[in-house]
This record gives C-alpha cells, structure tokens and sequence, in this order.
C-alpha cells in the first residue's frame, strides 16, 4: 500500500510539474516552449576556453590591463591626440546627483584627464568637473584642439600640449559695446569667418554688466587664440550659427576612440541558448505582432600582429524572424549580420602606429582596457 501511495504521489508531482511547464509555456508562447526543450548544439571544443573581456589578462605575446573601470555614471571615453607619442584620456570618475527643485535636476560628474605617453605610462593628470545642466556653475567644457576649452566662461587651459594648468582668458571684443552694426557686420564677414577654425553663437547671459538686449554674441578660434565678440546682434549671430553648423565649425568634443573597424573584430561564433518570443506593435490602428528571437553568447576574435584576442559576451540577441509569417526581407544572413554590428557597436577602439599600445572599451560596462606587447 505504501509503494503504490508513493508510487502515485511521484506520479501526481510529475503531473503538476509539466502543467506548470506547459502553462509557463503557454504564457510564453508554446512554440517557444517546445523549442527550448530541444537539446543545443554543443559548444565547439576551441572556444571552452573564451572568458569574458574583464577576465582575459593575457594573450600570446600582448598583455591586456583594465585602464579605468567604469560605472553606470561613465559616458564613453575620450581620447584626444596631443603629439606623435603622447595622447589625453578623459574619464568620468564620480557623479552626484542635484536637485534645484522646479524641475531643475541632474547629475554633475568629476572628470580626469590622463595623459600617457607611447608606452601607456600616466604622465600627468588634471580634473575639472562638468554637469549635465546648461546653466551649471562649471560652465560648458569641451576638450579641442588640444586644449580644455569653457565655452561659457571663456577661458581655456593648454594643459594637454604643455602641462599648464592655467585658466587664460578668451580676447574680448567690443565688451563696451561701442561699435556700429556696420564695423561689426565688417569685421565679422571680411576677418572672422575666413580665418576662423571655430565658431559657435554666445548668450552672454552671466554677464550682468551687458544690457540684456545686447547679450547676443559670438566665441571663435583665430591664429591660435580665443576670442569673444560682444553685441553682435540677431543677423550675425543666425549666420554665425549657419557657418558653425552647416561649415563644420562647431566648437564640439575631439574624440578619436571610434568604433572598432569591421576588419579588426569577429564574431568567431554564436552558441544559441535559450529562444524566446515578445509581442509589440500593437496600437489604436496596428494589431500585435509576435517577434522571435535567440538569447545566447557571442565569441569574439580580435586579431593583434600575430596574436588573437579571444573573449566572449554575453546576453547577445539575434532575430529570428518578425512574424510567424516570414516576410521576403527576414534570412539567417541578414539577422546574423545584424546581430553582429550590433555586437561590435559594444566596443569602441583606438589605435596609434606611434604607440606601443590600444585602447579597448567596453561600452556597456564602461571599463577602458590597455592592450600591450
């Protein structure tokens, strides 16, 4: 009797386990559910081996070292050229959040500025901080030309070519605004746009000295020097922003970490691990659609000289098909190499014949790598 009540018991577990399975299947799709019942190809013997990026530490001859690790404050890095044998990096190392209250709140961060010489050694660093507030009181800096350039308190610092730390302050022009909209309109078209490299409109609205209506403004870059052009009116400040925009001008961010080029980085593999399915689409004139897709692991190769860089990353996505009706548009090759740009849009890469090392960032993690010989 005994037997036969475990026996049922065993049985009855059984059964109330594969309704819930079939239920959690249904909920998520059934077909989904019996796809994950097959067994997966088995992961080619080669690539056992692969670690994630933050775990690799060495590579044939290359060494690879974690720079700065990042967080969820991190934007991406930035790396500026300075010479032959020298580049700036620039981090976000802290942020704090604020609150002004009336809607006005952000974040402020704390940046460094590392700059390495050919062999990836720091030399120096600098810090200054920026907030993602317009109105903040650290003003809008920008790293260019190599220089720290505020463009709303007008001063810039040569730091990254020569070391110095201090603030210089942009050339004002016409401050006791008594020049005619004529010697303006003059200066500004027969001296300042042929001969400037940058060009951006300037409010002037700190500036309590200057009438409201006499705030408008422009910042530019000439023979090596910053200036300001007080009272410039609404016409040359709308050309202004024309030539900034339109001419490649703008006063914005140097950045040379770029995405890594199609030829250096591949995908070796992809391992499917579990096949999933989501309903969208579906608004006041559109029915949902159910879409397919594959989580799994993607591996990666990056070739160095001689040596290969080999990692994996995990929860990669790669489309099935959109619909359970197969448009002409949806095929493996198409969803593969989709789902590969997207996997080399995770990292960003640079590279100096100069130097004796490559930046490598992470970007969903923020961790900036240093890959040496």
């Amino acid at each position: 009797m005994k037997k036969k009540t475990i026996k049922y018991s065993i049985a009855t577990i059984i059964i109330l386990f594969l309704v819930y399975q079939i239920n959690v299947g249904l909920a998520l799709g059934i077909d989904t559910f019996f796809i994950n019942l097959f067994p997966r190809t088995k992961l080619p013997s080669e690539l056992v081996d692969y670690k994630n990026l933050s775990e690799v530490k060495k590579f044939g001859n290359h060494d690879i070292t974690l720079f700065h690790k990042g967080g969820a404050y991190n934007f991406n890095f930035q790396v500026l050229s300075i010479s032959n044998d020298k580049i700036m990096v620039k981090v976000i190392t802290k942020t704090e959040a604020f609150d002004h209250g009336g809607g006005n709140s952000g974040s402020n961060f704390s940046n460094t500025l590392f700059k390495l010489d050919s062999f990836g050694k720091v030399l120096d660093t600098t810090t200054f901080k920026t907030s993602s507030s317009d109105q903040s009181e650290f003003g809008d800096i920008v790293l260019l030309n190599k220089q720290i350039v505020n463009k709303a308190f007008l001063y810039y610092q040569t730091w990254p070519a020569d070391g110095n730390k201090a603030k210089q302050a942009f050339i004002a022009i016409n401050k006791d605004l008594t020049w005619t909209t004529e010697r303006l309109s003059k200066y500004y078209y027969d001296t300042i746009v042929p001969n400037s490299i940058y060009l951006e409109p300037f409010y002037a609205w700190r500036d309590d000295s200057i009438p409201v209506d006499k705030r408008e403004s422009i910042v530019y870059f000439a023979n090596n020097q910053w200036y300001v052009l007080y009272g410039v009116g609404s016409e040359i400040s709308k050309n202004a922003r024309i030539q900034s925009n339109d001419h490649n001008k703008k006063i914005i961010n140097e950045n040379l970490l770029s995405d890594i080029p199609n030829d250096k980085i591949k995908i070796k593999y992809y391992q499917k691990l579990k096949y999933e399915s989501n309903m969208a689409g579906q608004t006041q004139s559109n029915s949902p659609y159910t879409y397919y897709y594959w989580q799994g692991i993607a591996y990666i190769n990056i070739a160095f000289e001689k040596d290969t860089l080999k990692f994996k990353k995990e929860d990669v996505y790669l489309d099935d098909y959109d619909n359970k009706e197969r448009s002409i548009y949806d095929s493996t090759s198409d969803n593969k190499q989709k789902m590969e740009n997207s996997v080399k849009e995770k990292y960003s890469y640079y590279f100096n014949p100069n130097l004796k090392f490559t930046i490598i960032s992470d970007n969903e993690t923020k961790n900036l790598y240093l890959v040496k010989k």
